[in-house]
């Protein structure tokens, strides 16, 4: 062997441990190895699902804005079976989407569980490889998980509504690891928190006598009295914004007042929400094709129920509407810091809670933002 083919040979054989060092196979972790993990949803129960969902049912239709926000502009490709509730409940934004993804209204229906028409048939044909649920839905849906089971479809159940405050940053997370989506939802999280932050920082400082709230749920319109709530919704919201919910001791998570206990509470506060109900026309109108104009003559038409001319958030024009579902939304900062700026004017003077929902949907939403959403007197 001569000199030139020698030096040949060392260098081939350092070219292999070089690549060796490069090469060394890495057995793939187990949960990840076939795209499968496992997650803890909101109701406590651990599901394994292979991620990214590709083919996803929402029982409520209604989580179609956290959905989006999370999976962004191809949103409409990954749901393809939902429940009617959005477009019977909130017309407003079932149109806006609609709008600019027409194909959204091509998308099967269910059923609901609310309505008592949810088919698991219907599902089931539909092929999803992910169910989402509404934690208010767990209930009712309990007792059909082991036949979702055995066909073979992982369910999980998100929650921004009985603990908005407290659950939509967990849902928000949970959406994204089920959609492949983890940095997205960070974001959003990270949004939430900041914009929540600006009302909690500032109560901790605040050393006040709490006003007196009353809030209804403006479904039924003016002529007849809705729901107010206490556990749940707009009940803990009303608190964590630093007010006195004069329904926070009710049994009931949410019940209908008798008018004779409001006048007797006299609250300071009065708050109605609104909405496009398309069952109830004269229901104070928001959302994002609301008119500031029409609906504020929707909303002083509360001022003529009976007896409420001797309450005193009347007298002081203290009566507001306020977008029905900031309650069950990932938008719910808004709600909050809108709230503790009628509770506390001077405080929040400088806070403008519709900059926050506006940046949201620059930075998150597939879809402009535009109408009415919150209301006062003047």
């Amino acid at each position: 062997m001569n000199k030139n083919n020698s030096i040949l040979i060392v260098i081939a054989l350092i070219i292999l441990l070089v690549a060796g060092v490069f090469i060394i196979p890495v057995s793939p972790d187990k949960s990840t190895e076939n795209n499968t993990i496992t997650v803890t949803d909101l109701a406590g129960r651990t599901v394994s699902l292979k991620v990214p969902a590709e083919r996803v049912v929402l029982g409520s239709s209604r989580d179609l804005h956290e959905f989006a926000a999370v999976e962004g502009e191809n949103f409409s490709n990954k749901i393809v079976g939902w429940g009617p509730d959005l477009r019977k409940s909130d017309k407003d934004t079932y149109d806006k989407f609609g709008e600019k993804y027409p194909e959204i209204k091509n998308i099967p229906e269910v059923g609901y569980y609310g309505s008592q028409d949810f088919s698991i048939e219907k599902v089931v044909s539909l092929k999803p490889d992910l169910v989402i649920f509404p934690m208010f839905d767990y209930d009712r849906a309990k007792d059909d998980l082991s036949k979702f089971e055995q066909a073979g479809i992982p369910v999980v159940f998100t929650d921004f509504y009985q603990d908005t405050l407290e659950n939509s940053t967990k849902s928000i997370t949970l959406l994204g690891k089920l959609l492949g989506k983890e940095k997205r939802a960070k974001e959003i999280t990270d949004f939430y928190d900041e914009q929540t932050d600006i009302v909690y920082s500032r109560l901790s400082k605040i050393n006040k006598t709490k006003p007196k709230v009353y809030i209804e749920s403006g479904w039924k319109g003016a002529s007849e009295y809705g729901r107010t709530y206490s556990s749940l919704g707009w009940g803990p919201i009303v608190d964590k914004a630093g007010g006195d919910n004069i329904a926070r001791n009710f049994t009931s998570e949410s019940a209908t007042v008798a008018p004779e206990f409001l006048i007797d509470a006299d609250p300071d506060i009065i708050i109605i929400t609104g909405s496009n109900w398309v069952t109830t026309p004269d229901s104070v109108k928001l959302g994002y094709y609301a008119n500031q104009d029409s609906s504020k003559d929707l909303l002083k038409a509360y001022l003529q129920r009976p007896g409420w001319d001797s309450l005193q958030a009347v007298e002081n024009q203290e009566v507001y509407s306020i977008f029905h579902t900031y309650d069950s939304r990932i938008y719910s900062f808004a709600g909050l810091q809108i709230l503790a700026k009628w509770f506390y004017p001077e405080e929040f003077s400088d806070v403008d809670p519709e900059a926050g929902i506006k940046e949201f949907h620059a930075r998150f939403m597939p879809i402009d933002y535009s109408g009415t959403w919150m209301l006062d007197l003047t």
